[in-house]
């Protein structure tokens, strides 16, 4: 037994320890993770708007204080519904903006002119233009796969024009927002003329855009990262990542938010239409059911 142990404790210090040490550093999961974290406050509010406009009351109570509430939330849906389209509907532009914001800082990167390119870029790959009107389908959760994908491209295609002096300089004369406003104008050139042809060359080959393309490539992921054996996998390596030194809490939050951002939107989508919610495994699940008082007697309670 003895033996065992120390096998085991030898394969976690010298494979499992390095391996999740540079998952942790890896510059794409660090800026995943904190431009979700930046994104999170547009979210919450979003999120609370929806407790306040679907309260939990009986459609038949008699508490005249719930009918009442009840009813001024019927009545005023549209208004109220307004931070809520406007916070979560589009938390795809401020995860967008949040991640090339945290990449950038990797690079040494402006963050908010890096912000400012993946904004356009995803705008440009899932904002098409319909009768005179933008559509917003690919706003929320829908799109959060191809906003990763683009803050990813942006920022680097953004580092490497910086790295090879790929740019405008103008004379020390010229006033330094000039000067600045110059700089990004073959950045800003080449993420336009990059991914819009890419995403009509898309269009055409597959009769789809390139959200709906990432969608059916990553839909199977997604589908996936809400089973049991999800769920259960996310929390051992979750406590192998503890049990080597390492905060696998972060590691497994940054790698597993996007499948969790994917579902919630749907979520919060069947709340407002008043259907039922579809899927269980979302933050709130990870942070208030396995986390909080650890998960060994929680999963015990829960499925024995």
């Amino acid at each position: 037994m003895s033996s065992l142990y120390a096998k085991l404790i030898s394969v976690i210090e010298q494979k499992i320890t390095p391996m999740a040490g540079a998952i942790g550093q890896q510059k794409y999961v660090t800026s995943i993770r904190d431009g979700f974290i930046l994104a999170l406050p547009f979210m919450i509010v979003g999120s609370f708007m929806l407790v306040f406009i679907f309260p939990p009351f009986s459609p038949d109570t008699s508490w005249g204080f719930a009918r009442a509430w009840l009813q001024f939330s019927l009545d005023h849906r549209e208004s109220l519904m307004l931070p809520f389209n406007f916070s979560m509907g589009i938390m795809t532009l401020f995860i967008s903006v949040g991640v090339a914001a945290s990449l950038a800082r990797h690079h040494e990167l402006d963050p908010l002119t890096s912000g400012m390119l993946s904004l356009m870029g995803f705008l440009l790959v899932a904002a098409p233009l319909k009768d005179g009107q933008i559509s917003v389908a690919y706003f929320s959760g829908q799109g959060i796969f191809t906003a990763l994908l683009v803050a990813i491209y942006t920022t680097e295609l953004y580092a490497f024009l910086r790295r090879h002096n790929i740019t405008i300089r103008l004379p020390p004369e010229v006033p330094t927002g000039v000067a600045r406003s110059f700089e990004i104008l073959i950045p800003v050139l080449a993420v336009a003329l990059t991914l819009h042809p890419l995403n009509l060359l898309i269009e055409a080959q597959l009769g789809m855009i390139i959200p709906e393309a990432i969608m059916s490539l990553v839909k199977p992921l997604v589908a996936a990262s809400d089973t049991l054996p999800a769920i259960l996998l996310s929390v051992m390596v979750c406590q192998i990542l503890w049990f080597a030194g390492i905060h696998g809490a972060l590691i497994v939050t940054g790698i597993m938010n996007p499948f969790w951002m994917a579902n919630l939107s749907v979520n919060q989508a069947a709340m407002a239409a008043g259907t039922a919610i579809p899927h269980i495994y979302v933050q709130g699940f990870w942070d208030h059911y396995l986390l909080i008082g650890g998960w060994v007697p929680r999963f015990r309670w829960r499925f024995c």
